[in-house]
């Protein structure tokens, strides 16, 4: 653990960076950490402003999230990693990839990158999601100011918060996974919500996520959920995505999943093809 970043590691080997989605801390990665833990250490970092990490009180941009990567680097005296992130998690290390291949060994995204974050995002926020662009406005006119006046709508109250059998029953269901030890560690360890943490949620909302993934240039290992037989529309949705993505020549390896969003927590994901990736070539180094 450091002064602005809570991490916990396991395993023994190469580090790997794990960050996980917005609403879970860090060990939201451990089921992952588990799997490879023979060859590699994973960090597994809460994000900025979710949960014990410091947060950016200023507002956040792509070379922001990039910069707050790397700092964890140097303090960790680590020139070149791995890196894993889910969804939010995902986005920050797609930036640091962006701005900085030199220090990326590796890059795995879980379901992210390939799709842009929707303008209206109403599977996040529910009905208030139509507020959401004009937030966004507010937000870049009148900066931290109004997040302090926004952030108590979207902080859940006590009852909300408590972590019961029924919360992560219809959680899984809706993701389309099962209820195992992994899911119930990340539930009991939900990450805190603050004024940092929403404007984090804000500078994602403003990244191109599909543009970044198209100046990717180390080695990319991208698992999404393909959403057939969940959701019709994410299903077109995801598909004509990725066609997109298939006529360009990127350095990316594409794993599609039959399932929702939370891809590492699928019983069918490809565990052996993931270590396979992250061990071909392999070149991770430390500062001495």
């Amino acid at each position: 653990m450091t002064q602005d970043y809570y991490v916990e590691k396991f395993g023994q080997g190469d580090p790997i960076l794990f960050l996980p989605a917005a609403g879970f801390s860090g060990n939201e990665g451990f089921k992952i950490a588990e799997h490879l833990s023979d060859r590699f250490e994973t960090h597994m970092i809460d994000l900025p402003g979710f949960g014990k990490s410091k947060g950016i009180e200023t507002k956040v941009s792509s070379i922001k999230l990039a910069n707050w990567v790397k700092d964890y680097l140097d303090e960790q005296h680590i020139e070149k990693a791995n890196l894993i992130g889910h969804s939010l998690g995902g986005a920050i290390l797609l930036n640091f990839a962006v701005h900085y291949p030199d220090k990326v060994n590796k890059l795995v995204l879980l379901d992210q990158g390939h799709k842009p974050f929707p303008r209206v995002p109403k599977s996040e926020f529910g009905a208030f999601a139509y507020f959401f662009p004009l937030l966004n406005m507010l937000v870049n006119l009148f900066g931290k100011s109004f997040l302090n006046k926004l952030a108590p709508l979207f902080t859940q109250d006590g009852e909300q918060k408590v972590d019961n059998d029924e919360i992560r029953k219809q959680f899984c269901k809706q993701a389309s996974i099962e209820e195992d030890d992994y899911v119930r560690l990340a539930f009991e360890n939900r990450a805190d919500f603050s004024v940092e943490a929403l404007n984090l949620l804000f500078g994602y909302y403003k990244l191109n996520l599909p543009n970044l993934l198209k100046k990717v240039t180390v080695p990319t290992y991208l698992v999404y959920g393909t959403f057939e037989g969940l959701n019709e529309k994410e299903y077109i949705n995801t598909k004509r995505q990725v066609e997109k993505l298939h006529k360009h020549n990127l350095p990316i390896t594409f794993q599609p999943l039959k399932g929702g969003h939370y891809v590492h927590w699928n019983q069918n994901f490809a565990w052996d093809e993931l270590e396979r990736f992250l061990l071909k070539n392999s070149e991770v180094s430390f500062v001495v």
